[in-house]
């Protein structure tokens, strides 16, 4: 594994090591950043864990990382924006690991444009990745899961869906979908023992981050966060790990902002 891989942080040394053990968590975007992060940790407390997104070269290594700390793994491709590739990814899921009883929807993509240069083409490639093919996992999964009785569906939005979002307007849109989706979803399916939750990171330094910020985050970005440092995949993982567990039973519908306090002030930038 190599050295700059992120380690399960040691906040989650309030769980037990059993605490997820019987679930089969499904992680798409789950070979890089916060995905990556919470796969590996899901399997540190027994889970057995599949990830997917559409570069194998990113998911053979999380899943072989995965399988050392002794859970079963499952990597398979999948392009989220077509909704067969999503139900073919369930398939092969359920086919090699089981019943899929925790689905994180983390598949994501953005770039930095003003809106007056946002092309159809931009605005289909982001919104579709997250917010169709957050619908189309959502969906797909949702069946299954509902056919077995329920699960936990955690989706990734994000603060920017709150408030205005200079220069990811494509991004904020597809967030803020996200959100109202995972609300119904928790209204429609509770009978069915599904819940479903969002956590919103606020600015996470991540690979796919600072390659859209054009290699660095500016140090001026600091003066709009309290904690006065940017996050990590780390800092979403307790919660993901909290939410995906039967600790959070009577948890649904709910918007959990992870921001360093980001959303208090009111100038997003």
């Amino acid at each position: 594994m190599p050295d700059d891989w992120p380690a399960t942080p040691d906040s989650t040394d309030i769980f037990a090591a059993d605490l997820l053990a019987g679930e089969t968590a499904l992680v798409t975007g789950g070979g890089t950043g916060i995905g990556k992060a919470m796969a590996l940790a899901f399997a540190d407390h027994g889970a057995d864990v599949a990830v997917a997104s559409r570069d194998m070269d990113h998911l053979d290594p999380v899943a072989e990382a995965i399988e050392a700390k002794g859970q079963d793994a499952c990597a398979t491709t999948v392009d989220v924006r077509e909704k067969e590739a999503v139900d073919a990814m369930r398939e092969t899921v359920i086919e090699e690991l089981g019943d899929i009883t925790v689905l994180v929807n983390n598949a994501g993509a953005n770039f930095l444009t003003p809106l007056e240069d946002l092309s159809a083409n931009g605005w289909r490639a982001v919104v579709g990745t997250i917010l169709d093919g957050t619908a189309y996992c959502t969906m797909s999964v949702g069946e299954h899961m509902i056919e077995n009785g329920g699960g936990s569906i955690i989706a990734m939005g994000a603060t920017n869906s709150v408030h205005g979002a200079p220069y990811h307007g494509h991004s904020g849109a597809g967030k803020a979908g996200i959100h109202n989706l995972m609300q119904t979803v928790a209204s429609e399916w509770a009978t069915y023992g599904v819940r479903a939750n969002t956590i919103a990171p606020g600015i996470i330094e991540t690979e796919g981050v600072t390659e859209a910020a054009g290699g660095a985050l500016p140090d001026r970005i600091l003066d709009h966060v309290p904690a006065d440092r940017f996050g990590t995949p780390g800092d979403c993982v307790p919660l993901a790990v909290f939410l995906a567990s039967a600790a959070s039973a009577y948890v649904t519908g709910s918007y959990y902002p992870v921001d360093g306090g980001h959303l208090l002030l009111s100038s997003p930038y």
